[in-house]
């Protein structure tokens, strides 16, 4: 077999493979709802450096703050605010906080949760590779002496009960991030390659935070929907319908507890129930909540969900004259 042909086979077979894998894959709806069953308020405290890299523990509680600033159903009390409340009461966070003014930390800045934890290890590396010169339809031609780059952090993050001053969860978590380049390059970008593996510490602990302490809930608006596998796939997403349409709320249950409840509520722009669907879902649930517009006044509702009791998302729509703008 020559290699033409070889190449014609793996590529119709990746072409196979590619159509199987969509037969059985259900997109999951745009929307993401984040439940807990309390308030999630955090601070996040300064870092300890046990590295021999100086500032990059700032560099970590700046982007894991903004990181978390940046996820639905987290609040994060600003930096200037919690440093403010800490220096009015001459409190010190840079060394391992015990369990009193951890407490007095979350009664103060009015929060549930603190994020601290250490820096281990900052390593940074510079390493003789070879990097392509020359490319040809694809594929590396020519190639010649580089040297890669690297640089990777290692850390320990502590979630604290604010409540108790215990220590709850601790995650050891890692960044990297690297580069090559010829040889003959001019490289001063490790700050660069830091601050991308910080991000990845960032990325992991907003993550594990959202699947600890969340249950996560994915939603769309649709005109149709059908079934497919074991799940559903939402047609014509929107949130106008015309009178006599059927609104579609197409849920995924992606992680949560096993039989929970799980309520809609359709009510009106004033709060004026129109019908209340109530259901048991467990983690990996799809489920199709409809409503059948017919009757309905033209103008505002509103699809308000809870999971346990617990608000989980509550999304708008308009129904307007048949005939009109859809």
């Amino acid at each position: 077999m020559d290699e033409s042909a070889s190449i014609l086979i793996a590529v119709v077979v990746g072409v196979l493979l590619i159509a199987t894998l969509m037969l059985f894959y259900v997109p999951d709806p745009p929307n993401t709802a984040l439940v807990a069953d309390t308030r999630f308020d955090v601070a996040v405290l300064a870092f300890r450096n046990s590295s021999t890299w100086p500032g990059i523990e700032e560099t970590v509680r700046s982007r894991i703050e903004a990181k978390l600033a940046g996820t639905a159903a987290i609040d994060v009390v600003s930096r200037a605010q919690l440093d403010g409340l800490l220096i009015e009461r001459s409190l010190d966070t840079e060394g391992t906080i015990d369990g009193t003014t951890a407490i007095e930390i979350g009664a103060l800045a009015g929060v549930q949760k603190l994020i601290t934890g250490s820096i281990y290890a900052v390593d940074t590396r510079a390493s003789e590779t070879t990097v392509c010169a020359e490319w040809t339809d694809g594929e590396c031609v020519s190639r010649i002496p580089g040297v890669e780059y690297s640089a990777g952090i290692l850390a320990q993050i502590e979630v604290i009960d604010a409540g108790t001053g215990r220590i709850e969860r601790t995650f050891d978590l890692d960044g990297a991030d690297s580069v090559s380049l010829p040889a003959e390059t001019l490289f001063g970008g490790l700050d660069t390659l830091l601050a991308n593996a910080v991000s990845e510490i960032a990325d992991e602990i907003t993550w594990t935070l959202t699947s600890y302490y969340f249950r996560e809930i994915r939603f769309g608006l649709y005109r149709s929907a059908e079934a497919k596998r074991n799940g559903f796939i939402g047609k014509g997403e929107t949130d106008r319908f015309r009178t006599g349409e059927t609104v579609h709320l197409v849920v995924h249950f992606t992680q949560m507890e096993s039989r929970e409840p799980f309520d809609v509520d359709w009510v009106t722009s004033s709060g004026e129930m129109v019908r209340r669907d109530e259901d048991l879902v467990s983690e990996g649930d799809w489920r199709v909540y409809i409503l059948d517009t017919t009757d309905l006044a033209p103008g505002r509702y509103f699809a308000r969900t809870a999971l346990s009791g617990t608000l989980a998302f509550q999304t708008p729509f308009t129904v307007t004259q048949s005939g009109g703008a859809g």
